[in-house]
C-alpha cells in the first residue's frame, strides 16, 4: 500500500508587483490531504476546475515536492507515469515509432524484445499504421494515444492519467477508455489514478472515487457504496 499524508502544498504570487510586497499572496493547492493507495485500485479524482486534482497527481508523480506532509510508497524504488492531455515532451520531428524506442531505451527496457513489445502496444492502441508518421503530423487525440503507449512501455508501479480524454471525440475517448479498464482489470499489481470532469467516465472505469473542494479531500466513494452513481456524485460538480 502507498500512503499520502497530511499533504499540503502551495503557490505564491510571482507577479513583479509581488516583488516589492512584503506580505506574498499565497494559494493552498491541497491541503493537508491524507490518501491510501492500494495495489490494483483504479481510483477517479473528480472535482471542480482549481480543486488541486493536477497538483495531487503531480505530487504522486514527483514532479512536485509537497510543502507539507509526507508520501510514504510501499517501498523506495515505486516508479510513476504522469500522462497528461497536454503532453509536449515528445521529438516531434520523429517517428511514432522511433519516439517510443528512444524513451524505451531511457527506461532501460530489453533491446531483444523492445521492437515486439513497441508493436504490440501499438496495435492494442490502433497506431499501427502511424508506427512511421512523424509526431508533428498526428492529430491531438493520436498524440494521447501515444502519451499512453509510451507509459504501457514503461510499465510504472502507478499511472497517473490527468484529464487524458478531454477535447477527444467519442470514438477515440472511447478506444482509450477501453484500453485503460482492461489494464484496470489485468494490471499486476499496479495503480491506476484518473482525474477526470467525467462522472460516467469515471464509474466506468474505477473502483473508488476520491472527491476534491479547494485542495480537500472531500469524501472517498467505493464501489460497493450507494452513493456509487452518476446522480449523487455530480451534485458536487
Amino acid at each position: 500500500m502507498h500512503s499520502l499524508k497530511n499533504i499540503s502544498k502551495y503557490f505564491y504570487d510571482d507577479s513583479w508587483s509581488s516583488l516589492f510586497s512584503v506580505k506574498k499572496n499565497k494559494k493552498i493547492a491541497l491541503n493537508d490531504l491524507s490518501l491510501d493507495i492500494q495495489e490494483n485500485d483504479c481510483i477517479a479524482v473528480l472535482g471542480k476546475n482549481g480543486s488541486g486534482k493536477s497538483t495531487l497527481l503531480r505530487i504522486i508523480g514527483n514532479i512536485l515536492t509537497p510543502d507539507e506532509g509526507q508520501l510514504a510508497f510501499s517501498n523506495t524504488l515505486i516508479d510513476t507515469s504522469y500522462i497528461s492531455g497536454n503532453e509536449r515532451s515528445f521529438f516531434w520531428r520523429l517517428t511514432v515509432f522511433e519516439n517510443l524506442e528512444f524513451f524505451s531505451k531511457i527506461y532501460g527496457l530489453s533491446s531483444k524484445t523492445l521492437k515486439k513489445e513497441i508493436e504490440n502496444i501499438l496495435r492494442e492502441l490502433g497506431l499501427s499504421q502511424y508506427a512511421n508518421t512523424k509526431f508533428m503530423s498526428l492529430s491531438s487525440g493520436f498524440k494521447k494515444r501515444v502519451s499512453i503507449a509510451r507509459a504501457l512501455i514503461k510499465k510504472p508501479d502507478i499511472f497517473l492519467f490527468d484529464e487524458i480524454t478531454s477535447s477527444l471525440d467519442s470514438s477515440t475517448k472511447k478506444q482509450i477508455i477501453s484500453t485503460i479498464t482492461d489494464l484496470c482489470a489485468n494490471s499486476d499489481n499496479n495503480a491506476i489514478i484518473w482525474a477526470t470532469h467525467d462522472v460516467s467516465e469515471a464509474l466506468e472505469m474505477c473502483n473508488k472515487v476520491i472527491m476534491l473542494e479547494e485542495g480537500r479531500l472531500s469524501s472517498i466513494i467505493k464501489s460497493n457504496d450507494k452513493e456509487f452513481s452518476e446522480e449523487y456524485i455530480s451534485k458536487f460538480l
